[in-house]
């Protein structure tokens, strides 16, 4: 049996977006906050670094994408991530005239723990992989006055799960995962003008599944594959003094890869996936005429995402290097969601039975929207 390996992850996500588009302010205010970004952001520092270009072969790390990769783990093993995102808005329409945004915040975004027994490895997992909190504050014209108001977003998607995988293979060189539980929606939105405040709250629970396989091609080589499937989420609780009910469904996701290891210090990870966005229900943008409606919730199109990442093991692997690049491939969503394309960086350090990552990410904002 391995000796427990914690790992305490801290990821610092910087992202810097260009200016988009000439949309006025208040169009600006009311499309920010209520989209349930849930996949686009990393939820471990070796997923941050590598910028998810391990995110079906990077381990127990890739569980959340492909459950499958904890069967590579080998008696028991755990670790637990914290993130801290720094968002710059700069991008806001009129906003050096008009709006103030902010939204950063310190988040336990992923934590798994399993157990390996003979061909079998069971776990658990728990990953909180959205995190929104967008404040706005500013001042507009109506009806010739100028008002001033503030605009709070807040919401988290928290999945619970159970995980389980297996090594399938007459040499054991496969694997295949199952990942499943339930999810947990929140969303919360304060709107204050003067001495008015408006708020709203509400919350749902629902299913969650995720499959992968993992197959060791030769020695140096493996390639996996996986698939979160979506979560429908029925959603109830008070909008604007009065009760609501909704549903928010989050986007599937298919995540591939292919892991090449050289030699035994280095290694080389490509990953794809591919996020079905055009799925993706919203549950507050969707209940007021005035804020757009139903219009925020419809996408064209998914996003797809090429990643490209490596790693190096120095002082007989007490030491590791790691450095990605990803690359959107295209999509019809507004750029104030998805990154156009992330550098990351990171390193670990390992004590005793102990192990731990940094990372730091960029994520470029493309222009438009």
């Amino acid at each position: 049996m391995r000796t427990l390996v914690i790992s305490v992850l801290l990821t610092m996500v910087v992202a810097v977006a260009a200016t988009a588009g000439e949309d006025d302010a208040d169009e600006a205010l009311i499309g920010l906050g209520d989209i349930p970004r849930t996949y686009s952001h990393y939820m471990s520092a070796e997923q941050a670094s590598m910028c998810r270009a391990n995110i079906a072969t990077g381990g127990l790390a890739s569980y959340f994408f492909n459950p499958a990769a904890v069967s590579e783990v080998e008696g028991i093993a755990g670790q637990a991530t914290i993130r801290y995102n720094i968002k710059s808005r700069d991008y806001l329409p009129d906003g050096e005239e008009y709006l103030d945004a902010s939204e950063d915040g310190l988040l336990f975004s992923q934590f798994v723990a399993v157990r390996t027994s003979g061909i079998f490895t069971l776990g658990f997992g728990y990953s909180n992989p959205s995190y929104r909190n967008l404040e706005l504050t500013g001042k507009r014209m109506k009806d010739d006055e100028l008002s001033s108001y503030q605009r709070e977003f807040n919401g988290s998607l928290r999945f619970f799960e159970l995980v389980a995988a297996a090594r399938i293979g007459d040499r054991g060189q496969g694997g295949i995962g199952l990942a499943a539980g339930i999810v947990n929606l929140t969303e919360e939105s304060r709107l204050r003008f003067g001495q008015t405040l408006s708020s709203a709250r509400l919350d749902g629970l629902s299913a969650s599944y995720a499959l992968g396989f993992t197959f060791d091609v030769t020695e140096r080589v493996t390639a996996a594959i996986g698939y979160r499937w979506s979560s429908e989420i029925t959603v109830d609780g008070d909008y604007y003094e009065s009760t609501m009910e909704g549903e928010s469904t989050t986007q599937p996701v298919t995540s591939a890869g292919v892991r090449y290891r050289p030699t035994d210090a280095l290694t080389f990870h490509v990953g794809f996936s591919r996020e079905g966005w055009s799925k993706v229900k919203s549950t507050l943008s969707g209940y007021s005429e005035e804020e757009g409606g139903d219009d925020w919730n419809q996408f064209g199109e998914s996003i797809s995402n090429l990643a490209l990442g490596g790693e190096l093991d120095l002082a007989g692997g007490r030491f590791t290097l790691r450095a990605g690049y990803s690359q959107e491939l295209g999509a019809d969503i507004d750029n104030a969601i998805v990154p156009e394309n992330s550098i990351g960086l990171g390193g670990s350090l390992s004590f005793k039975q102990y192990v731990g990552h940094l990372a730091v990410v960029r994520e470029q904002y493309a222009e438009g929207g």
